[in-house]
Formats: structure tokens, C-alpha cells, sequence
């Protein structure tokens, strides 16, 4: 049961373990993947592209600022540095942070061997006092972001081996080795 648990959560099949076994992917693997790193490239190419508008906006009132007569030399000075240097930069900075390298479409394969580490990770807005939660999942030395339902999947202290794409991290399938001691 433990192993079809594993299977429908990760969506593979006995087919696609043997052939992450051996290092390689499945075709039907291949085609899925494929089209959820696209899927996901693209939103990010997207909020990206969105902050560097922000960050072109920031140019364009530093610009307007200036043409305006009425303005002194201390606020044309003042929106210059803020709206012309300082917003692009940061905006520009995050933007190409978040941009998807090509690796990052890459269907390389690795795996990785070791207990299970369920680890919920709650942070509070201070703000408005509402909770976020995250699930880090570690396997050995590597970290994975999971949702509250791997630990129905994944038995805390006990061994597994998964196999998941390199640049990514995403688990594509899991096998388990032994039992917590």
C-alpha cells in the first residue's frame, strides 16, 4: 500500500522507477515534465517581466520630473536618485533574480538517499497577524518544498531514495529502502 501511495502521489509507475533507476527518464515522463517546467518558466518570465516594467516606470517619472518647470533642483535631484537609480535597480535586481535559467528546464536527473525530515515552517505577518505555512521535506542532504500532504506519503525517520530533476528539485518518483530504527 506505502508503495502505491507513493506512486499516485508522485504520479509514476513501476515503468518510469526502473527507467529512473537506470538515470534516465521515461518518454511519458519526459512529456510531463516538459509541460510543467514550461508552465511554471513562463509564470515566472512573466511576474519578471512585469518588474522590469515596474522598474522602466521608475525612469519614466524620474524623466517626467525633470520636464516639469515648476519643480526645484532638490526634488528633480531627489526623484532622480529615487525613482531613476534606486527603483530600477532593486526592481531590476529582483526580476532578474526570479528569471528561470535554461537550466532550469533541463530534464537531468539525480537522486538522493536518506531519512525523512518533515519540517512544517509557519511565519507570521506582523502586520496583519496572518500565517503562512510551508512544508520542507529533507531526504538526506537535499531539501524539497512539500505540502501538508507528504506525510501520509512519507514516513518521518524512515529511508527512501528520490529521484527528482536537478535544477529544479522536483520529486518525480520514491522508493522506500527501510524502516526508522
Amino acid at each position: 500500500m506505502e508503495e502505491q501511495n507513493l506512486k499516485d502521489y508522485f504520479l509514476f509507475d513501476e515503468t518510469d522507477l526502473g527507467a529512473n533507476r537506470m538515470g534516465s527518464l521515461t518518454e511519458k515522463q519526459k512529456t510531463r515534465l516538459s509541460a510543467e517546467l514550461k508552465s511554471t518558466g513562463r509564470g515566472r518570465k512573466m511576474f519578471s517581466s512585469f518588474l522590469f516594467l515596474v522598474a522602466f516606470v521608475g525612469v519614466i517619472v524620474a524623466v517626467v520630473v525633470w520636464l516639469i518647470p515648476e519643480t526645484g533642483w532638490g526634488m528633480r535631484i531627489g526623484f532622480t536618485i529615487g525613482f531613476g537609480l534606486v527603483w530600477p535597480a532593486l526592481y531590476g535586481l529582483i526580476a532578474f533574480a526570479l528569471w528561470p535559467s535554461d537550466k532550469y528546464s533541463s530534464l537531468e536527473l539525480d537522486k538522493t538517499t536518506g531519512r525523512v525530515n518533515i519540517i512544517k515552517v509557519q511565519n507570521r505577518d506582523s502586520d496583519t497577524g496572518s500565517i503562512s505555512t510551508r512544508y520542507d521535506l529533507y531526504i538526506g542532504d537535499r531539501r524539497f518544498l512539500a505540502d501538508n500532504k507528504i506525510g501520509g506519503v512519507l514516513v518521518q525517520g524512515d529511508i527512501y531514495t528520490v529521484y527528482f530533476l536537478k535544477y529544479s528539485n522536483k520529486i518525480i518518483s520514491a522508493e522506500f529502502i527501510s524502516k526508522a530504527n
